[in-house]
């Protein structure tokens, strides 16, 4: 229980009778209700990653109203893009980069998945008050182990139930019992998707390649460190088996970087 140091005794969580996380409050306060339904009003969405790549991507693609938009960390830097939904799962951006996050926070029409640790860094960094944004609390799955929010650090001894699993990699169906990471946020975010029930997803900035060069919004000067390139069979085998999944539910994908190695 030692990952929940930090949580208590500031939050509670309610599980529903499967154990799925439904809602979490932060001194007695209602912070996120993951059983309120969200209705998306197109069925394509977005998926913009942060590689280099986007700097070359047609700007029309982030600003067409035909399109749901997702971001991924610093994809809140493009200028006339507009985000409906939000993913952050690195503790360490949300400390490196308040400034980014503090835009996401205080968009009114955007829904930010996030992990507990993400949730209490940012309630404790920034006036709950004057946050707009919506919270979804997700829990991840790293290398079949998953930290409980409020509850115990368990190791996965088979897939989850609602995962489709093909050469021992997971996609989850039910995103608020856990979610597979690989690694990257880029596949939690496709889980993300797949769940909010878009039939066409597009993802722009999915470089994986040339691993040495900065986020599209970075510099040599200030770019963040990335284990992509040492993670990269696991995530690029992650990616296998979501295309293999998605393409049985008949959900088309298509991954706008040329040069990427996905």
């Amino acid at each position: 229980f030692n990952h929940n140091r930090r949580y208590w005794p500031y939050f509670k969580v309610i599980r529903n009778k499967e154990g799925h996380l439904n809602q979490v409050f932060y001194k007695h306060n209602l912070i996120a209700d993951n059983t309120t339904h969200y209705t998306s009003k197109n069925d394509t969405c977005i998926i913009i990653a942060t590689g280099p790549s986007i700097n070359t991507t047609d700007p029309i693609l982030f600003k067409k109203d035909e399109f749901d938009h997702i971001g991924i960390n610093g994809a809140i830097s493009l200028k006339h893009a507009h985000f409906e939904y939000y993913v952050i799962i690195d503790h360490n951006f949300v400390k490196n980069k308040s400034d980014l996050v503090s835009k996401v926070l205080n968009n009114t029409e955007c829904t930010l998945f996030t992990t507990a640790r993400c949730l209490e860094l940012i309630l404790r960094t920034y006036n709950i008050d004057k946050v707009q944004c919506t919270f979804k609390i997700i829990e991840i799955i790293t290398e079949t182990k998953i930290e409980r929010f409020m509850g115990a650090k368990t190791t996965l001894t088979s897939p989850l139930p609602d995962a489709y699993v093909k050469n021992n990699i997971g996609f989850s169906t039910n995103i608020f019992d856990a979610i597979y990471d690989y690694y990257t946020v880029a596949y939690v975010a496709l889980q993300i998707a797949y769940a909010l029930n878009y039939k066409n997803i597009l993802i722009a900035g999915l470089d994986m390649s040339n691993f040495n060069q900065p986020r599209f919004y970075e510099s040599d000067d200030n770019k963040q460190p990335t284990r992509l390139e040492q993670d990269f069979a696991a995530i690029s085998s992650a990616f296998e088996t979501a295309a293999h999944f998605l393409e049985r539910q008949q959900v088309q994908v298509i991954n706008l970087s040329i040069q990427s190695a996905i």
